[in-house]
């Protein structure tokens, strides 16, 4: 087994939860008078909200961040959707000995509620948020914390993400990395970036460690 642990993204990795991200950035934006496409907004996922907000409302950003916080609150119901298959594939990493853990630049408040809400709270052997370190992504940290609370070094972990932050993150770490393309970004976005393996499905995950079995 070459990987000892297995870290994911939360946002458009584990939770399907990109559409309504930029949906309630958009209509945050529009109610200040202000605007960014939502291929703009779809690649800010993955940093926090208040870098968000400096991004696109430099000098609102308090404005912003009340606004986008009441929106989000009316679309919670759609916060915990899962991607197809997820949780399956999160109790077979289980199962074949692998460590779990989330890295997320959510605020823990959120990260915690929106894994109790999916169903995946016993499935992860750690979760580290925007809580839990003085520096985001892209910067290591957050993907240091974990392993240092897993006990497991850099060269014997994998990270999955969508965003290109996750993967100046994980490579900064020394961390493998792992694309999805169902999330901020597409395929022919993330091969220019060069994460070590891009993959379609669950199933391509599960398959890509496997053939590293041994």
């Amino acid at each position: 087994m070459k990987y000892r642990a297995v870290l994911f993204d939360l946002d458009g990795t584990l939770i399907d939860s990109v559409p309504m991200i930029v949906k309630v950035t958009r209509q945050a934006l529009q109610s200040m008078g202000l605007h960014f496409d939502d291929v703009a907004i779809r690649h800010s996922i993955g940093i926090p909200l208040a870098v968000q907000a400096h991004r696109f409302a430099r000098g609102r950003e308090q404005e912003f961040t009340a606004i986008y916080r009441g929106i989000y609150v009316r679309n919670l119901a759609d916060e915990a959707r899962l991607f197809p298959g997820t949780l399956d594939m999160l109790a077979k990493l289980r199962t074949d000995g692998y460590l779990t853990g989330v890295v997320t630049s959510k605020l823990a408040r959120g990260a915690t509620r929106a894994i109790d809400s999916a169903g995946m709270t016993e499935l992860f052997d750690c979760v580290v948020t925007a809580d839990d370190v003085a520096n985001y992504k892209p910067h290591p940290e957050p993907l240091m914390n974990a392993l240092g609370q897993l006990g497991v070094s850099a060269d014997r972990s994998l990270y999955v993400g969508d965003s290109a932050f996750d993967i100046e993150m994980a490579r900064q770490a020394g961390v493998s990395v792992a694309a999805v393309t169902w999330g901020a970004r597409t395929r022919e976005e993330l091969e220019p970036i060069r994460p070590d393996a891009v993959v379609d499905d669950w199933q391509g995950l599960l398959g890509l460690l496997e053939s590293l079995l041994g």
